[in-house]
């Protein structure tokens, strides 16, 4: 099922522009809670809606071709981490040299926007259904809309404040919460996340039972995936480990032709929620493949702008392990496995581009929002943090199925945590996790390093909780926000 915009009885969205206030967090639409309440089809359209901006060109505001939705925000959260980087001085770049962050940026004015207006639909159906409605209809809609808040809170939360352990009395963003949220002030990171809690165990339980249609939607599954991230930067161990057991219970994992397939297709085995492009919502250059797909068309093939994997990460992956092959090596030679045929070999990328990301289509490769994969590295990670003996199994499950020598591990303690970490970055490459897990961990940025293949513009290094691992609150939503001072933004 491919969705499109629907406009039912005035029921459409709205992005920026239609109001004196930066941040637009009203619904454009002429229908009240208790008329909404009583209309499926008006529901259905602004859920279908929702999950269609979160892949739309435009949807933050701007015109640049960083702006494609979800996918496009994680993109440039990964070029600010030290695992990604690219060849050539292009789109992506502010956030590689980290000028995105400020507060003239349109990079911050994308995320806030790409977040936030879709918090503003959400919220219309869930005033429009309570939490006692016993309509299997009305459940699966407060469900989704209430998993969907809370995973684009957590998203913004962690990009305009620092993690949670040890920040809990900062200042994080306005609470988007009840009928309206225009001009509110920031909340503090306690109160977001304790929020953000709320949201994803109500929607847990609202889904239970509830099958969807299509893996663009959120089912019990990807809510349950969205909350053991949560538990997991909260340090609740226990949870975090439960909920993404029970998150991945249903999935498989990749074989290794699977696994060398290109990472577009939202079919795949372990995909468990994502977008699925066709010609009709196709972005076309403004779209991930054309951004890291190095093979193909876009920027990064025809333009020859490169993404390509942090020199010392190759370094440390071992020769046995299949996801070594999805890297061109530093002579610039493409692995055999990933290319029988000698076509990509013939390209001549620049040395350690990806080939994870290929497209094979005219920019209708499909986007991953959440593999099960993930959930082994977060229980893994949070049973070694309990010191369990079953983290080193859960974590052996997963990574045996990718590297032919890898052995159960004997480390415990710390050591495990960091070969767990280890294994996120290389795992979840590309996918928009680096940078959220530097925060996390609370790790400095290392891209300066003797033998260090990145580009000038992006050579530096920042030590771990400095300002520049939060963005600042875009410029304009401060001067139109009267609850936020501009002593409140986050410092240079």
């Amino acid at each position: 099922m491919k969705f499109k915009l629907i406009i039912i009885i005035g029921v459409f969205f709205t992005l920026v522009g239609c109001s004196d206030d930066f941040l637009n967090t009203q619904p454009a639409d002429t229908i009240s809670s208790t008329q909404l309440s009583s209309n499926p089809a008006a529901l259905g359209a602004i859920l279908n809606g929702v999950y269609a901006n979160l892949r739309s060109f435009e949807i933050g505001g701007t015109t640049g071709h960083i702006d494609y939705g979800h996918r496009g925000v994680l993109a440039g959260l990964d070029m600010m981490g030290g695992d990604v980087s690219q060849s050539a001085f292009h789109w992506y770049v502010r956030f590689t040299e980290y000028s995105a962050r400020i507060q003239t940026s349109g990079r911050t004015r994308v995320i806030w926007n790409t977040y936030y207006t879709q918090v503003a639909e959400v919220n219309s159906i869930i005033n429009a259904i309570g939490p006692d409605t016993d309509d299997a209809s009305g459940k699966a809609f407060r469900g989704q809309a209430l998993a969907l808040r809370g995973f684009f809170t957590f998203n913004a939360a962690r990009i305009y404040a620092h993690t949670y352990l040890g920040h809990e009395s900062d200042l994080c963003i306005p609470l988007p919460t009840g009928q309206s949220f225009d001009g509110k002030p920031r909340s503090s990171v306690q109160d977001v996340y304790d929020q953000i809690i709320l949201d994803l165990e109500e929607a847990v339980v609202l889904l239970e039972g509830y099958t969807r249609s299509t893996k663009q939607e959120v089912d019990l599954a990807v809510a349950q995936a969205v909350l053991s991230t949560v538990y997991l930067e909260m340090g609740n161990w226990s949870a975090a480990a439960d909920m993404a057991n029970a998150a991945r219970s249903t999935y498989g994992i990749m074989g290794t032709d699977e696994y060398m397939g290109g990472f577009s297709d939202i079919n795949n085995t372990e995909a468990m929620w994502g977008a699925d492009i066709d010609s009709e919502s196709s972005t076309v250059f403004a779209s991930f493949f054309s951004h890291f797909d190095n093979t193909n068309n876009g920027y990064a093939g025809a333009l020859s702008v490169h993404k390509v994997v942090d020199a010392a990460l190759y370094g440390e992956m071992s020769d046995t392990d299949v996801r070594k092959a999805l890297f061109v090596d530093g002579a610039g030679t493409v692995n055999p496995m990933a290319d029988p045929a000698g076509s990509i070999q013939a390209l001549g990328l620049t040395p350690y581009s990806n080939i994870k990301f290929r497209d094979a289509t005219f920019f209708e490769g499909d986007y991953i929002y959440f593999r099960s994969s993930e959930l082994y590295l977060v229980e893994a990670e949070a049973l070694a943090r309990m010191g369990d003996a079953n983290a080193a199994q859960v974590l052996f499950d997963l990574v045996s199925a990718r590297d032919s020598g890898y052995s159960l591990s004997s480390a415990t303690g710390d050591a495990l945590v960091e070969e767990i970490y280890f294994q996120r970055r290389v795992e979840l490459w590309g996918e928009g996790r680096s940078w959220y897990d530097l925060k996390r961990l609370k790790k400095p940025l290392m891209r300066d390093y003797a033998g260090s293949n990145h580009a000038s513009f992006g050579l530096f290094n920042f030590p771990a909780e400095g300002n520049s691992f939060r963005f600042q609150i875009p410029e304009d939503e401060i001067n139109a926000n009267d609850a936020i001072s501009a002593s409140e933004q986050n410092p240079l």
